[in-house]
This record gives structure tokens, sequence and C-alpha cells, in this order.
């Protein structure tokens, strides 16, 4: 069985999971792994990064996996902020399912 038993579960833990692990230490430390010898990311890169992970963005993520994953969603523009945090709203009914492990 996958992490999240159903739809509900899913978007009420996944979208919150990406905006606690898209954090500027996780970008500067997985660039550091690609990165040159002798070379590391800038920091300002990690900060942008992590600016660029905000609600908005989980939002966007989380329509776009819906729809590759289970081919349609409930999450439509231009109310899908809205279906968001209603998702995200009913995480006090189901499990809290930590980001990484």
């Amino acid at each position: 069985m996958g992490r999240y038993a159903n739809h509900e579960d899913f978007g009420a833990n996944a979208p919150i999971n990406f905006r606690e692990d898209t954090t500027s230490e996780s970008y500067l430390k997985g660039m550091s792994g690609i990165a040159p010898p002798g070379m590391k990311p800038k920091a300002m890169r990690g900060k942008r990064y992590e600016d660029n992970t905000d609600f908005k963005a989980s939002v966007k993520w989380h329509r776009n996996f819906d729809i590759a994953m289970f081919g349609g969603t409930d999450i439509g523009f231009p109310e899908s902020e809205t279906k968001q945090m209603g998702l995200e709203q009913k995480i006090d009914g189901i499990e809290r399912k930590p980001g990484r492990r």
C-alpha cells in the first residue's frame, strides 16, 4: 500500500509536507551533492527556492500530481487555492503524516 490511503489523505498531507520539506537547507544540500568538486551553491539561490515554494506553488504542484496520477482533479483553476484550503482543513479528521523520514 502507498503512503496515503486515499485521495483525501493525500490532499490533506502532501501539500503541507511539500511546503515544509522545500527549504533553503534542503535545496543547498541537494545542490551541494551534485556540484563539481570545490564548488558550492550560493545561499541566495536557496533563499529564492524557499520563497518560491509557498502555498500557491504547493497548490500547483498538487493539482499537477493529481492530474498525472488520478487522470483528473477536483482542484481546478481558478478556485484551486480555495479547494486546496478545504482539503488541508480536513486534516482534523485525517491522520497527519509528516514529510521526509
